[in-house]
């Protein structure tokens, strides 16, 4: 999947914890203002969790990050005016856009929109899985935790230059065969 422009590219905004989907609602307007010397569009990635009890609510999916497309960063200061700012990464004087395959991860996210829905699993410890349905389509990775109680489970996925792990709730995946 390519940008909407071959001149855009993703930052990282490092981001208080907690304050991620208000920063966003907070800082997007200005960046749709004409006014603006920079623009774009700021995401901040999601997922639908449940409760014990049924109760269904939103978490971040990356902790403290938002990310920032962009095909400027003429005046970008107006950025670390929102409440929650901590800086951009990996600094505020040195800014530097995502690497291609953080690039792809993002928007392969983007292609489902911002919120990740709940998926159903079924799987074990260290099993090799690949997501069939949803934000993480396509995607495969090892198991480290399941919840089978709350329908939940770890995994990792590769993002700047490291391992990160997610928790999601589940529906729908297949475990792919190792090589042996």
């Amino acid at each position: 999947m390519e940008s909407k422009s071959s001149k855009n590219k993703f930052y990282c905004l490092y981001i208080k914890t907690g304050c991620e989907w208000n920063y966003v609602n907070e800082i997007q307007p200005v960046l749709d203002s004409s006014e603006t010397p920079c623009n774009g569009k700021l995401y901040c990635l999601g997922k639908r969790m449940r409760l014990k009890n049924g109760k269904e609510y939103i978490d971040t999916l990356f902790q403290s990050y938002v990310f920032w497309e962009t095909d400027s960063l003429d005046g970008f200061s107006f950025l670390q005016k929102g409440k929650g700012f901590i800086k951009i990464l990996p600094q505020n004087n040195e800014p530097k856009a995502l690497g291609n395959e953080d690039v792809e991860l993002i928007q392969s996210f983007l292609a489902y929109g911002t919120v990740m829905p709940i998926l159903r699993v079924s799987f074990d410890i260290n099993d090799k899985i690949q997501i069939l349905d949803g934000l993480f389509k396509g995607q495969e990775g090892h198991v480290k935790a399941v919840n089978r109680r709350n329908k939940r489970v770890n995994f990792e996925v590769e993002l700047m230059n490291g391992s990160r792990l997610i928790g999601l709730t589940y529906e729908v995946v297949k475990k792919t065969e190792t090589d042996v």
